[in-house]
């Protein structure tokens, strides 16, 4: 199998930043960018790229929608890993010694230029505001038309099409960060520090199905970091549930709860065990160990049990 690694381009994205992180040795050629996150998914797929990585949460837009309906509905790959990454913009242009008063045109994506609201209108208030696809794209264009035209970029972007950075970290708020995912074919071993995404189809939209759904996890103590819901694509007012819960697959208490699910739900879909972003909190990662080892001993106790069962019917007198 190639060992390339598909990414959401073009080049000079976000993504690529994350993508080069994942690939770890720093050769480009194992990077391929992608123009959506259906063609990232079909590159794995079809074995061009060993894994994929795309958007899939912001801190301040909350879910890539188009990433989580192309895990849930076009395709069976599984999320092998994510990261998450600090979301830095630079106004950048074709001319170092460009006067922020004679910009007459700011390019970028529609996210980026909401992030730097304040420090556009400080700045470059006269400007016109001009959307592109991406901060790549807008990066592009400002190096192909010149002129007093600014990009609000990542960093990479600016290097990526030799662009000089006038203004740096120039976002209205710090914190502003992505999450993103690795997908893959494969199903990681549990780490101590994991999480499990998975897709729930409910049977019937009525009162209580989310409370329902909710007290499976929480009835075993399992804390759940992410609940969306999603259109089905099937009916107006139908709805699937996108959870990720703490742990992996391998852990009883997930195990026993994701077996609850199915059994009293439509259908689930598991979207992947995989390692959670950040640094592993140890106090925590050994409660978990300790509540999963009581979960093993009162699965065994009940095993004992069940082992005196009388499997005979007795002997009629």
């Amino acid at each position: 199998m190639s060992d390339r690694i598909a990414f959401l381009g073009p080049e000079g994205t976000f993504t690529e930043t994350a993508a080069r992180l994942v690939a770890g040795d720093g050769d480009p050629a194992r990077l391929v960018p992608c123009g959506d996150v259906i063609e990232v998914l079909r590159a794995v797929e079809s074995g061009d790229a060993a894994r994929g990585v795309v958007p899939i949460e912001n801190t301040l837009e909350g879910s890539v929608t188009a990433t989580l309906d192309a895990l849930a509905f076009d395709t069976d790959l599984l999320l092998e890993g994510e990261l998450e990454l600090p979301v830095a913009l630079v106004a950048a242009a074709v001319d170092a010694d460009l006067e922020l008063s004679a910009v007459t045109e700011v390019h970028s994506h529609p996210v980026a230029l909401s992030a730097c609201r304040r420090w556009l209108s400080k700045h470059v208030g006269q400007a016109e505001r001009l959307v592109a696809a991406s901060t790549a794209r807008a990066a592009a264009h400002v190096a192909e038309a010149g002129g007093p035209r600014l990009a609000i970029v990542n960093p990479l972007a600016a290097e990526r099409y030799g662009l000089p950075v006038l203004a740096r970290d120039i976002a209205d708020r710090s914190g502003n960060s992505t999450r993103f995912v690795v997908v893959g074919t494969r199903l990681p071993a549990p780490t101590g520090w994991d999480k499990t995404s998975l897709v729930v189809f409910i049977e019937e939209n009525r009162p209580g199905a989310l409370l329902q759904l909710l007290e499976i996890f929480a009835e075993r103590e399992l804390n759940l970091t992410k609940i969306e819901s999603r259109p089905t694509k099937h009916e107006l007012g139908e709805y699937c549930f996108f959870l990720d819960v703490e742990g992996h697959l391998a852990d009883e208490r997930v195990g026993d709860a994701l077996a609850a699910v199915k059994r009293t739900h439509r259908d689930v879909k598991v979207l992947g065990s995989y390692r959670r972003s950040g640094a592993r909190r140890t106090a925590e990662a050994d409660r978990i160990a300790a509540d999963d080892a009581a979960y093993r001993e009162s699965a065994a106790w009940l095993a004992r049990w069940r082992e005196r069962i009388q499997r005979e019917p007795p002997a009629e007198r």
